[in-house]
């Protein structure tokens, strides 16, 4: 596929999706209406909701998709694993527990986004100090985040089990992911945050190309260790960001990636930026859908992502079930 076409099929999309966005919820509004209204400059009630109420969300929605991708495209190059995901070390997890006990004790949201926060960030720094000064592997990373995650999780249930039954529903919300929350946090800092961080990586493209050849070839390369764990680290902060604004929201990740190298191949100079575009195109018309289906109910927009990631899961066993 030529050049022009690779970006410019990504940006089409991601432009409809921002339409779809703000056109689709509980009540569908027609974007040439507003459309008229905004160049006419009324404030109708339409137009409010659009651009105060749906309009945030969207860019939220963008961010936490971009991240996720970004993550995702990253920890599947470094491991050479189809089937990494942004989440693997731990990050959600961590998240989990943070926020199920600032909602035990009643914390105010603020503290509830810190302690999650919190959360990510130390299953991060155990990483770390588990690797540091041990020799690093791919296969020790993920064995280690899958059973910080198992630790996690089992005290996630140990303080649900001792917890208020209305305590404990609105951390499982923001656990099958909750975009309507990311109004608790500064969504300025954390976006830009966001766009920092995926653009260090895309800065490390070249990094990540040589390391998805094999440690072998990169330490031939002369690619160190520790310039391994800053990718890890950075790719991971970048998740536990995306925790902050929408919650924990499965297969984004994991799904966005796979697509984007259809188009874009396996350079990470092109694959970076492509899966940031349609992780954000991606969780937009998610939870669009996740606002529009069943009236006047919202369904978290982690379930709309995870039947598509069971989805494309089955699709992905079937086509590889050789290889498997």
């Amino acid at each position: 596929m030529k050049k022009i076409y690779i970006y410019i099929i990504p940006a089409l999309l991601l432009i409809i999706s921002i339409i779809i966005g703000l056109c689709a919820g509980s009540e569908f509004i027609n974007p040439l209406g507003i459309a008229e209204n905004i160049i006419n400059r009324t404030g109708s009630l339409n137009t409010e909701i659009m651009l105060k109420i749906r309009f945030p969300r969207i860019m939220a929605a963008a961010f936490v998709g971009a991240a996720l991708s970004v993550s995702g495209a990253v920890f599947q190059s470094i491991f050479r694993n189809p089937l990494a995901d942004p989440f693997i070390t731990g990050v959600s997890g961590g998240a989990s527990l943070g926020i199920s006990a600032a909602v035990i004790f009643s914390l105010g949201p603020l503290t509830t986004i810190f302690f999650s926060f919190t959360g990510s960030i130390a299953a991060i720094v155990i990483l770390y100090l588990l690797s540091y000064g041990r020799g690093f592997g791919g296969g020790m990373f993920i064995l280690a985040g899958v059973a910080l995650s198992f630790i996690f999780s089992s005290s996630v249930m140990l303080l649900f089990s001792v917890a208020e039954s209305q305590s404990v529903h609105k951390a499982i919300i923001w656990m099958m992911g909750d975009l309507s929350s990311s109004g608790d946090v500064s969504q300025g800092v954390v976006s830009a945050l966001i766009f920092l961080i995926a653009l260090l990586l895309w800065i490390y493209h070249a990094h990540i190309n040589i390391i998805s050849l094999g440690k072998s070839f990169s330490g031939s390369a002369g690619l160190s260790d520790s310039e391994l764990r800053i990718i890890l680290i950075l790719a991971s902060i970048l998740s536990a960001l995306s925790v902050i604004l929408g919650g924990i929201i499965p297969f984004v990740g994991l799904m966005i990636p796979h697509l984007v190298r259809l188009i874009s191949g396996h350079d990470n100079r092109r694959l970076i930026p492509l899966s940031a575009i349609g992780g954000a195109s991606f969780l937009i018309i998610s939870d669009a859908l996740s606002r529009s289906l069943i009236f006047p109910y919202e369904i978290p927009v982690g379930v709309i992502t995870g039947f598509t990631g069971g989805i494309f899961f089955l699709f992905f066993v079937i086509r590889n079930r050789q290889v498997y």
